[in-house]
């Protein structure tokens, strides 16, 4: 290369790449893949070219191959030649390398809580016409099992309330006593032809209390629909 031509390579600084902060990235973008680069940070003169270039690496490459890995890098790339004496490398430890902003680990997200499942394992009524209703409820969460009953006397509308009890008194189990339930009401309404018991529960945990709604269509039994219903009513609450 004759004297001419290397004065000429030389003030290609500002020319070919143009360091304006989007030139800058560009050969950040490139400096940052040389075999030996860790971190690095360029200093532009304030004249469009790069007056220092400074490298932490923690690679057992010398620091004058790393210098030489730079040079050819950006004469490669951008034709652009810089004084190695603007060039400084640090060697540091790997484990004392800070990470670059975009290398910045990312935690891992906490995995989502999976909802409590509670579902009716079994359901018993035992009546003496007339005079007294028992039911027993049992509800399953995986390999747990909670059972409540409750009794009443044997007449329509107490037989409902007797079921709803029994459930909830099951549910409160399954929450250790962490929370209460109480029956606000049980009905049966006709919707289309179809019989369904709608009921509604008092939930309550310290100070934190709510009416919970629930819907069930009426198939084998009353009572077992009343069951469900009030499963479904605090369904959204067991699983908070």
């Amino acid at each position: 290369m004759t004297q001419e031509q290397e004065q000429e390579l030389q003030g290609k600084s500002a020319e070919a790449i143009g360091l304006d902060p989007w030139g800058l990235r560009r050969v950040e973008r490139l400096l940052r893949t040389v075999e030996g680069v860790d971190s690095l940070k360029i200093v532009p003169d304030g004249h469009g070219a790069i007056d220092e270039v400074h490298v932490l690496s923690s690679s057992g490459l010398g620091a004058k191959q790393i210098v030489r890995n730079i040079e050819s890098a950006l004469l490669a790339q951008f034709g652009l030649q810089i004084d190695h004496r603007k060039i400084s490398i640090a060697n540091v430890r790997e484990q004392d390398l800070p990470l670059a902003p975009q290398e910045q680990a990312v935690p891992e997200p906490e995995p989502a809580k999976e909802p409590r499942r509670i579902i009716l394992r079994g359901f018993h009524v035992d009546r003496r016409a007339g005079e007294r209703v028992l039911c027993r409820v049992r509800l399953g969460e995986d390999e747990k099992t909670y059972e409540g009953q409750a009794q009443g006397p044997d007449y329509a509308r107490a037989r409902l309330e007797v079921a709803a009890q029994a459930v909830l008194n099951a549910l409160s189990r399954a929450t250790e006593g962490a929370s209460t339930f109480g029956v606000e009401g049980v009905s049966q309404v006709e919707v289309l032809g179809r019989r369904l018991v709608v009921a509604l529960v008092h939930a309550s945990a310290g100070r934190a209390t709510l009416s919970l709604p629930g819907i069930s269509e009426v198939r084998d039994s009353v009572e077992e629909a009343v069951v469900l219903a009030c499963l479904n009513a605090t369904n959204r609450w067991m699983a908070e």
